[in-house]
Formats: C-alpha cells, structure tokens, sequence
C-alpha cells in the first residue's frame, strides 16, 4: 500500500533586511508513523560569508510518544581565496519514551577547485571530512548512558549543469555495551524518515541536473544497522525554483520495520522560501 505525504510550508522572516532560506519536508506511513524535518538557513550579514541554521525535528508512531529535537547549526568560509569551510551542529533530544539524547559535530571542508586556480576540468570540487559524537540516555528500567562517536566524509563536484554529492558516514567507537539497549532517535544520512537503531556504516550518492528552473535528481543510500538488516534508500525527485520559492517533489522507497524485504513507497512534498 503506498504511503501519502504532503506537507507545504512557507514562512517570511518578520524581519526586515532578513536573508534566508526556510525549508520543511516530512514522510507518513503504516501505524501513523510521521516524521517532519524543517531548517532555516540563515545570513545575517549579506556580505559575511556566515549561514546559521536553527533546526526543528519530530517523529512517532502508534505505542509511543512524539519525539521532538531542537538544534542549531552555524558554517563559514574562511578567508583567503574560499579554500576552506567549517561548520559545527549540535541538537537535543527532550526525555521521551525513558530516551533522551544530545550531539554535537564539527566539519572542515578544501575547495579543491580553488586550492589549485581552477586548472581542474571542472566548475567545482570540494572534500570534507566531519566528527561527531553522541549522547544517549536511558532511564528505564534503570539510569544508562551510552557515548557514540562517529566520523563522516563527503565530496561534492559540479560540472555544467550537473552535481553530485558522495558521503560516507561510519561509527567508530562506543564508551558502553550498546547491544544491552536501543536508542530510539536514529538520523540516517539521505533518509527523510527517523529509524532507530545504533548507525553501524551509511553511504549514499545523489546527482541531479540544472536546466533554468528545474533540477531533477537521484539518489541512493546503504545502510548497515548494528543488529538488524541493512537497509537503503532510493530516491526520485526534481526541485522547481521559481522566484524565491522552491519546490522539491520526490518518491522514495525504504524499509522502515529493517526486515528485508518489506521496502514500501513514500511521496514527499517540500516547500522553501528564500528571504532576500
């Protein structure tokens, strides 16, 4: 049975001279499943080449109560030629379901186009390396904390009207025996849904073309979840951007239960506004 989402936000910032961008996406399915992301990159200097980025996150099902997380995100270039960008996130996860948890990263990511003047055949090249760590509370049936760290990578490169994102995201160490208890608040790189389980390794690419207003794009996503099935993710869409607003309609096919072979279909729609 297909599953049906659809979601359209828009929202202008309340304040002049405000330069951002709002976007808000989500998915639905079986036992009133629901998960909602939404992002507001914001530039509060125009001619600073700073964004920062408040998040708000939620998702439930039947037999528990909605999760929510709060968080907040902020990336800049460095100067000298823009041969470097550094960010660094961070979010919390309120006590819900006897779960609770925070995390923060922080991520370098070399122009390499122009560390070396452009001599590459190509309009663009970047290369990032991230770190990131976990905290998970348990608080029944009795008080039990579990510190996950992980490492990211990801490239990014453009060519015309093509571009295409790689990242590889791999968990490397855990302060405490994570097979006693599973997280409930689980963030898959390339999924729009909210899994739960301990990340294990993920890798995913996406490339999509640019033709004036239209990009159409695909992407595909692996996962490997400690104790269950490996999942993936595939994914069809095409963003429209018309004026300030920008439209991203998509299909995507994953298994939220982890049993193989239980892949169902998601539609998504997702709206943007940027503020200039």
């Amino acid at each position: 049975m297909k599953k049906l989402f659809l979601l359209f936000v828009l929202l202008v910032c309340p304040i002049a001279f405000c330069f951002g961008q709002l976007s808000v996406s989500g998915v639905a399915g079986n036992n009133d499943y629901s998960a909602m992301r939404a992002t507001y990159d914001w530039s509060p200097l125009p001619l600073v080449p700073l964004t920062i980025t408040p998040k708000f996150n939620m998702y439930g099902q039947n037999g528990m109560d909605t999760m929510y997380q709060y968080g907040l995100g902020a990336k800049a270039q460095m100067p000298f030629y823009d041969l470097l960008e550094v960010g660094v996130d961070g979010a919390y996860t309120p006590k819900a379901n006897d779960y609770s948890n925070y995390y923060w990263d922080a991520y370098a990511a070399l122009n390499i186009e122009n560390l070396f003047f452009h001599i590459l055949p190509l309009d663009a090249l970047k290369v990032g390396l991230g770190y990131r760590t976990i905290y998970h509370s348990f608080y029944f049936p009795a008080d039990y904390d579990i510190t996950e760290q992980d490492i990211y990578t990801f490239l990014y490169a453009k060519k015309g009207g093509f571009d295409m994102n790689i990242q590889y995201s791999k968990a490397i160490d855990f302060n405490n025996d994570k097979n006693n208890t599973v997280p409930l608040w689980l963030d898959v790189p390339g999924f729009t849904a909210v899994n739960q389980g301990y990340l294990d390794y993920a890798l995913g690419a996406d490339l999509g073309y640019t033709y004036k207003i239209v990009r159409p794009y695909a992407g595909y996503t692996y996962v490997k979840i400690d104790n269950a099935p490996s999942t993936d993710d595939a994914r069809l869409g095409v963003i429209v951007s018309v004026l300030m607003i920008n439209f991203n309609a998509s299909v995507e096919w994953f298994d939220l239960s982890k049993n193989a072979g239980n892949r169902q279909t998601f539609y998504s729609l997702t709206a943007g506004v940027s503020i200039l």
